[in-house]
């Protein structure tokens, strides 16, 4: 070594025995790279000065690095691996809503029973009377603790009714007013049980001035001049035993249009009446000849299973429209078939198990379809088009109604004149 000289540390030059063989590679298209024939191979037995030289310098940030790619790969292998999603269980099914039903149901062993039915399956009996059924109508208080059942009767049979206290389950014999024919019980806002009396029968007419009139109570009331049956119509109230005559008006009867006794202005302020409109039941449209539904209609129902007269009818559910027949006659009847839409198909309500000739009165409440033939109903959830309940051997079902009450209220006394 040589004084003042560093010291170096050499790195071994490459001996004889070092010889490497070379295979020409080239490196064709790379720009400011000369092509060569002669480059190292990539399998070498040993290694060059340079090579090591690199190594040393390079050596610790390698080594960095791949502790850092090392590790992250660690990490990334210690992570739990993602669970696979679950599908979502299907929307649980809304069940549907609650209901209470009125009906009629022959008692043993006679007579007929009212009774209301709950969607729980609780019956509870509210009063037994002795008449049959297919000739029984029901009226409810305003406050939905009394009701009344009335016989209409027939040629031979007078009308008869009763008074019924849903609270105590007692019944009432209630006489009716001797005047006339009582065609309608109801009630007023205050639960005051009132009775429309028709009166055809024992009406002296009288002739002034060329008009005549009916003298009724020493009050002259003038014929309409229309068609018809001319009579009078009495409105009374049931106070304290007693009947309170409250209205009489001149009406026509025995004719289409004729209102009798719907004639008097009691009539429209009751609150319920045994001849009063259901306000569940549904309002139909006519289709006419050539519709595109009534086309689709007798597309689909090839036989409707009986020959009356008629045409399809339209009715408006929240739930898309129903279809039925309506009987043409003195008084329009609906009737089997019935259809509505399910899955763009016309189809026959599930179960529906009634026979072809069957006459129907259709109710919606809510989401429910109320299908009651003469003896048997029907219980539909309408937005899943399922049945839910069936009932045989059971007249006039309804819903019950629910409690309501109108503002204005019956007169103390009222006579109408000419």
């Amino acid at each position: 070594m040589q004084r003042g000289l560093p010291d170096v540390k050499r790195e071994p030059t490459m001996e004889a025995s070092d010889e490497v063989q070379m295979t020409p590679v080239r490196l064709s298209g790379t720009p400011g790279v000369a092509s060569s024939e002669a480059q190292p191979s990539a399998m070498v037995e040993g290694r060059f000065p340079l090579e090591r030289n690199m190594s040393r310098h390079l050596g610790p940030a390698v080594i960095l690095g791949s502790t850092l790619l090392l590790g992250s790969a660690c990490k990334k292998s210690e992570d739990p691996a993602p669970e696979p999603s679950a599908t979502p269980p299907p929307a649980p099914t809304e069940p549907a809503p609650g209901y209470t039903l009125s009906f009629l149901e022959a008692a043993s062993p006679s007579g007929c029973t009212w009774i209301r039915h709950e969607s729980s399956g609780t019956r509870k009996p509210l009063a037994t009377v002795d008449a049959v059924c297919e000739r029984l109508k029901l009226a409810w208080g305003p406050r939905g603790r009394q009701g009344l059942v009335m016989d209409r009767g027939n040629g031979e049979l007078p009308p008869r009714a009763w008074q019924v206290d849903f609270e105590s389950g007692q019944s009432t014999r209630l006489l009716l007013p001797e005047l006339g024919h009582t065609d309608t019980l109801g009630f007023d806002e205050a639960g005051h049980v009132v009775a429309l009396v028709s009166q055809l029968e024992d009406l002296p007419r009288k002739m002034e001035s060329g008009s005549e009139y009916f003298l009724f109570d020493g009050k002259r009331f003038l014929l309409p001049e229309a068609e018809g049956s001319p009579g009078l119509a009495h409105a009374y109230r049931h106070e304290a035993g007693q009947w309170k005559h409250l209205e009489t008006v001149a009406t026509l009867y025995e004719m289409d249009g004729a209102l009798g006794t719907e004639a008097l202005a009691t009539a429209s302020r009751l609150t319920s009446s045994t001849f009063s409109q259901d306000a569940d039941r549904l309002s139909e449209s006519e289709l006419e000849e050539g519709n595109e539904d009534a086309a689709r209609l007798d597309a689909v129902v090839k036989d409707r299973g009986h020959t009356a007269y008629g045409m399809w009818v339209s009715m408006e559910t929240h739930q898309g429209p129903l279809y039925s027949w309506e009987a043409t006659g003195e008084l329009p009847t609906l009737m089997l078939p019935l259809r509505w839409e399910v899955n763009d198909r016309l189809v026959e309500p599930e179960q529906l198990a009634l026979a072809p000739t069957s006459t129907v009165a259709l109710r919606m409440r809510g989401r429910l379809l109320l299908v009651s033939a003469e003896q048997a109903a029907r219980v539909y959830d309408a937005k899943t088009k399922k049945r839910i309940a069936a009932l045989e051997n059971v007249h006039g079902t309804r819903f019950w109604p629910q409690q309501r009450t109108v503002t204005a209220a019956a007169p103390a006394s009222t006579v109408t004149e000419p």
